[in-house]
């Protein structure tokens, strides 16, 4: 049996939470990594979480969230917006109810009946467990179903460590997590790794950037914040350990971060969010994509991707048209 779960109930409190899977299998490959990242942020919405920053690799993961169990304390409208980013327009298994179905249900159901939904739904919202829980059982359910495979991927209870919720140590923790790629040698910079939330935040992800400008409430500003965010990075990132070992970015590259106070410069940024976007299917200006060239192409394809802008990237008109990893909607099963 394992050790009693760390948990606050009287207010918000960060976790950094880890899960490996089961015999250290390669479970979490590329294209695999992508249904991950989705599934997570489908789980942070329905579990009404604050996600910092998160890695994953080919056998593990590791996520840094905030989790307020205040969240459970939400109305109907809340309820239903957090259970259609779970199940999309599906029914959940559970239930036997889309998102439309639960609203009508919550509205004009017997009171008995649709107060027993509620109980429901918020136990399972504002808790680091069932977070954890709701995450990796879909994504479990995905790969057995694309591999036709059956049984737990995961090794053991996932860890949690309580962190001490001041901005310094946040950051610290949060530095550690987003060099976790560079430590295993599979980039040579944090940012050069496709799936941590540094990455996303860089690409144009608001929320992950906004928790991670949050670590640095000195800073002028978001851009500033993420400047000293990578600093950070770097600094550990090229210390080494007592016995020698771990240094893994060179004294070159953070001196000259150091130099440019942790900025990245417009044609570093660029060359990330074009990266970030490799999976598109076609990248260019908006009115191209959407009434161009490229929206001719895009209209010959069965399910035309939407575009979206490249953010933070005033400067450049630059959009992207993105097909989603493949993702099958999958019930969550409930005991």
């Amino acid at each position: 049996m394992g050790e009693i779960r760390i948990k606050r109930e009287d207010g918000p409190a960060v976790y950094h939470v880890t899960s490996r899977v089961i015999q250290k299998r390669r479970l979490l490959a590329e294209g695999q990594r992508e249904v991950w990242v989705a599934a997570l942020r489908r789980a942070a919405e329905f579990s009404g979480v604050e996600l910092i920053t998160y890695c994953v690799l080919e056998t593990h993961f590791h996520i840094l969230v905030r989790i307020d169990p205040a969240v459970r304390l939400c109305d109907d409208a809340t309820l239903v917006r957090r259970y259609r980013a779970l199940y999309g327009e599906s029914r959940a298994q559970w239930s036997g109810l889309n998102a439309d179905e639960l609203a009508h249900a919550l509205e004009r159901g017997p009171p008995e009946a649709a107060e027993a939904l509620r109980a429901r739904l918020r136990r399972r919202m504002g808790d680091v467990s069932e977070f954890m829980r709701t995450l990796r059982q879909r994504y479990t359910r995905w790969f057995n179903r694309a591999h036709e495979t059956a049984g737990t991927l995961w090794a053991e209870r996932f860890g949690s460590v309580l962190v001490q919720d001041t901005p310094w140590l946040v950051g610290l923790i949060a530095a550690y997590i987003d060099l976790n790629a560079v430590r295993a040698g599979l980039a040579d910079l944090p940012e050069n790794y496709r799936w941590c939330g540094y990455t996303e935040a860089l690409a144009g992800n608001g929320l992950l950037s906004r928790a991670l400008a949050g670590c640095f409430p000195a800073a002028k500003d978001r851009k500033e914040a993420l400047a000293r965010y990578r600093l950070l990075m770097l600094g550990k990132g090229a210390g080494a350990k007592g016995d020698g070992t771990g240094a893994r970015i060179d004294l070159e590259t953070l001196l000259a971060a150091v130099k440019n106070g942790g900025e990245l410069q417009p044609h570093e940024l660029l060359r990330l969010r074009v990266r970030y976007f490799t999976e598109g299917r076609a990248l260019g200006s908006r009115d191209w994509l959407e009434r161009g060239g490229g929206a001719s192409v895009l209209a010959r394809m069965k399910r035309p991707p939407p575009s979206r802008p490249v953010e933070s990237l005033d400067y450049v008109d630059l959009a992207v048209a993105r097909s989603r990893a493949r993702y099958l909607e999958v019930e969550d099963p409930r005991e």
